[in-house]
């Protein structure tokens, strides 16, 4: 684990690097990479997003082994099969709303003045702030957010201009997602 919340694994000229978190005493690793590259002579290339069943089955067992090899007590955590439940629920997300929002009242921003809500992703694993009001605090809330909660490694914002929560929204989630709509952009 080169940085919090990063578990990099390399196998032959390939690497992953999974989520990675730990939650009374037990390490939980994300069962989906968020990279994947292959090295190629000289340099890294990145892969696509796809996470081929085969490499899945030999992947994860092993990464489970490494850690108890070494007497931690480690859990592989996926978020279910999507296509066949399209609606799942994580209530512990509840508890992440709320470390969010100290995270925000920490870094100086305050509910209904920058931000208007915290929402949840259940499908992604993850938070959104709607409603940010200036494009200039994206990225500190941003920067706030992901200070918190660095085993989510994927984010975004985009500029909602109807319905509820008008204004920028920034996600950060631990499973990949596709952008709803609206003129999206990395804040990395």
């Amino acid at each position: 684990m080169d940085a919090p919340g990063r578990l990099n694994y390399r196998e032959g000229n390939q690497e992953y690097v999974f989520p990675v978190y730990e939650k009374d005493g037990e390490v939980v690793i994300a069962g989906l990479p968020s990279t994947r590259r292959i090295f190629f002579f000289f340099n890294w290339c990145s892969q696509s997003r796809d996470f081929p069943e085969t490499d899945k089955r030999r992947t994860l067992p092993r990464l489970l082994n490494f850690f108890q090899r070494r007497g931690k007590q480690a859990r592989i955590f996926d978020r279910g099969d999507v296509a066949e439940h399209p609606f799942v629920f994580f209530p512990e997300l509840f508890e992440e709303r709320g470390k969010a929002s100290a995270l925000l009242d920490v870094g100086g921003f305050t509910w209904f003045t920058d931000y208007s809500s915290i929402d949840l992703l259940h499908e992604e694993y993850g938070l959104e702030v709607c409603g940010i009001k200036e494009e200039t605090q994206v990225k500190p809330i941003a920067e706030a957010i992901q200070s918190g909660f660095p085993h989510w490694h994927h984010c975004g914002s985009c500029f909602k201009d109807f319905g509820r929560d008008p204004g920028w929204k920034f996600a950060i989630h631990m499973f990949p997602k596709n952008c709803g709509g609206g003129r999206c952009q990395s804040v990395e």
